[in-house]
């Protein structure tokens, strides 16, 4: 039996229809540390097997490759030098819809968004994702520098911290020292160095203390520095 132009058309829309899917990241930021291993992964809806798809994850273009899968294997040619070697494929569930990159050893390079691209025949739909790299330095290092007209000045500093640290002195008691200064660099390979300080001009002030925060992580270092007064210091 021959089909009409219209059931043929039908059919057409119907297989296109069929072949549709959705890309689904994760619906929140992948905190990771310096130096170790996560996953990226996004999920097809319906749960499409995807062994026989192509996909890819990408940086903010998508000539620029993080890792590439087609005809069933890895591609390489394409792929960024600085995630060479650091990539792989999860094949644990693929025929589930569910694809993961494992990439170790992350970088501060790493922070930031990601794209996974998902194809098949003509049809493709894409997920964005981002990784909050974080990394906790040096504690902190607190000397007396000189002293001023009307107080002591105290400086603090740390280094290898990401992303820019947060900075709070503190006096005895615990009260927020607000009026501060402070300065930030970032090394070759990322990292944050901050210098800090403050002038106390309550001798009587007693320790003060300089901390140092990973406003990701919550972790912070803290170190305190003992004030003396005009009759110990001489000033």
């Amino acid at each position: 039996m021959l089909l009409s132009l219209e059931t043929l058309q039908e059919v057409t829309v119907f297989q296109s229809e069929a072949e549709k899917f959705l890309v689904k990241g994760p619906s929140h930021p992948i905190v990771v540390t310096l130096g170790s291993d996560t996953m990226l992964t996004c999920s097809l809806l319906p749960a499409l097997n995807a062994r026989s798809m192509e996909f890819l994850w990408f940086r903010s273009q998508i000539s620029e490759v993080v890792f590439s899968y087609q005809n069933q294997q890895e591609q390489k040619g394409k792929q960024l030098p600085q995630y060479a070697g650091r990539t792989t494929l999860v094949r644990d569930f693929l025929t589930q819809g569910m694809v993961t990159m494992h990439l170790s050893n992350v970088q501060v390079s790493d922070d930031g968004l990601y794209t996974c691209f998902f194809r098949k025949g003509d049809y493709y739909d894409t997920a964005t994702l981002e990784v909050k790299v974080a990394g906790v330095g040096s504690e902190p290092e607190v000397y007396i520098e000189k002293p001023e007209e009307d107080g002591v000045r105290v400086v603090c500093t740390a280094s290898g911290w990401f992303p820019k640290p947060q900075v709070q002195w503190r006096d005895l008691s615990g009260e927020k020292f607000l009026a501060f200064s402070e300065a930030h660099a970032q090394d070759s390979e990322g990292l944050f160095h901050v210098e800090t300080s403050l002038v106390v001009r309550n001798r009587s002030a007693g320790n003060v203390t300089c901390s140092i925060l990973n406003p990701i992580l919550g972790q912070e270092k803290v170190k305190a520095i003992f004030i003396p007064g005009k009759s110990c210091s001489g000033f």
